[in-house]
């Protein structure tokens, strides 16, 4: 008998905690989304609901910018079709930078496409089919010019069931600027253009002008090369320009770096860890595309592939190559692919 009253005591006891408990939960303002009473309607994309994206400034034109999809969520089943709406809230720009400590100036609403900003959750659904969906305009990238844009979207308005999200209602975009003309590639297959063929005609020299044997270098073997000398042996360096013959309209390279000694050759352990790149129309007024480093040109079979963001007009072209701790290495092979 006393163990069943202790029983019936205890059995007592946690149900008075579990309602104080509820009480409590029940008097809480502050939480959102989950476990709240009110059926609430929120951003879901990712972990902060931020997406980034870049756009490039080049000599060729301007590319790039960002696709953002913010899907759009309701805490519990909707008891009617419910049509959500978004705005873009530029004055939450400084509360981002103050929280963040960044620097973002507000993205132009000029500049963006604010087609998909507005959705429907029907009756029962827990998500909308579409998802509220912001891009930037491609004739707007010429004029974003400062180094970083942050553009805020907001949920604003629900016509249904449900409320926004205090806390998961914003989504963000962040736009960073460049002016370069190299593009970062992952392999091969990302390559601009077609690899020209045929290079009948061109010419080569080092730097200050001796003249080079090019046909070792469109011929396909990656065990010759012409020599380049970090000590300027017999007036060599490391810098060749070549002489296209013609205009052609430039997307980028494919490289292959010669090296052998004494134990023979490696193709896949030696590469040029950085290749400066220079391009003229007259062969005496230069311009500079940019600096690729070794990290940045996918590797395969021996070959390095570098490539523009689109094509540039170039009859001449003009390469400075580091090959690391290296003092010898050679061009074993060129190739050049230009615009379709």
């Amino acid at each position: 008998m006393i163990m069943k009253i202790n029983i019936k005591y205890a059995a007592l006891s946690l149900l008075a905690v579990a309602g104080i408990t509820m009480a409590s939960c029940s008097d809480d303002e502050s939480y959102d989304v989950y476990g709240n009473p009110q059926n609430l309607v929120y951003f879901k994309a990712n972990a902060d609901n931020t997406f980034t994206g870049t756009v490039a400034h080049t000599p060729v034109g301007d590319f790039g910018g960002v696709d953002a999809k913010f899907p759009v969520r309701i805490l519990r089943p909707a008891s009617c079709d419910t049509k959500v709406t978004a705005m873009v809230d530029a004055s939450l720009v400084d509360v981002y930078n103050a929280e963040h400590n960044t620097e973002y100036k507000a993205m132009p609403e000029s500049a963006v496409n604010l087609g998909g900003m507005t959705v429907t959750i029907k009756k029962g659904a827990v998500a909308a089919d579409d998802s509220i969906k912001v891009s930037l305009k491609e004739d707007a990238l010429a004029s974003l010019t400062e180094k970083a844009y942050l553009l805020p979207i907001r949920l604003s308005h629900v016509q249904g069931d449900g409320k926004c999200s205090e806390e998961r209602g914003f989504g963000y975009i962040i736009v960073n600027t460049e002016t370069k003309l190299i593009k970062d590639i992952e392999s091969k297959d990302d390559m601009a253009g077609t690899l020209l063929t045929d290079y009948t005609g061109w010419t080569a020299k080092y730097s200050p002008g001796s003249d080079i044997d090019v046909a070792q270098l469109f011929d396909g073997n990656l065990e010759n090369g012409a020599a380049l000398r970090a000590d300027g042996d017999g007036g060599r360096t490391k810098v060749i320009a070549f002489d296209m013959g013609a205009t052609k309209n430039v997307s980028g390279f494919r490289f292959a770096r010669y090296y052998k000694d004494y134990y023979g050759w490696w193709q896949d352990a030696y590469y040029f860890s950085s290749v400066k790149i220079e391009f003229s129309t007259d062969g005496s007024t230069w311009n500079e595309a940019g600096t690729a480093t070794e990290s940045a040109m996918p590797k395969s079979e021996g070959y390095q592939y570098c490539s523009f963001y689109g094509g540039v007009s170039a009859r001449y072209l003009r390469f400075s190559f580091e090959s690391g701790e290296s003092t010898v290495s050679s061009l074993a092979e060129l190739g050049v692919y230009v615009a379709n």
